[in-house]
């Protein structure tokens, strides 16, 4: 091997895990209210996803369904407090019962990613 392809391939060898890393990045959830598995007292008036990175409210989706599977309405998607977070309003009370958050997000990267998360209210 000469030795210009021998440079050639240590700084591509090098580089290689950083361009790896970035584009193994996903969104992932960080932090829920209601949270992940939790309980609440009283009915929330909304939901909060918060993200370890940015994401794209305009083409991000979240639904809520109760026990028996039903769709529940809430209001449209947006930002909360940074681009790490999705903010959705909830126009009526929920009554007693455990629900499930479902989630599709792209990220600023254009990553699309979708989880669910269930939570209890209590009263």
């Amino acid at each position: 091997m000469k030795h210009s392809q021998l440079i050639v391939t240590l700084v591509l060898l090098a580089a290689g895990p950083a361009f790896i890393g970035s584009a193994a990045a996903h969104p992932k959830l960080q932090v829920s209210v209601p949270p992940q598995g939790g309980s609440v007292d009283v009915s929330p008036t909304e939901l909060q996803l918060s993200f370890n990175e940015g994401v794209t409210p305009k083409f991000s989706q979240v639904d809520l369904k109760d026990a028996g599977g039903k769709a529940v309405a809430i209001g449209a998607v947006a930002s909360g407090t940074s681009k790490k977070q999705l903010v959705v309003p909830l126009p009526t009370k929920l009554p007693v019962g455990n629900y499930t958050v479902n989630w599709r997000v792209v990220s600023e990267d254009t990553h699309r990613v979708e989880g669910n998360y269930s939570f209890k209210v209590n009263r």
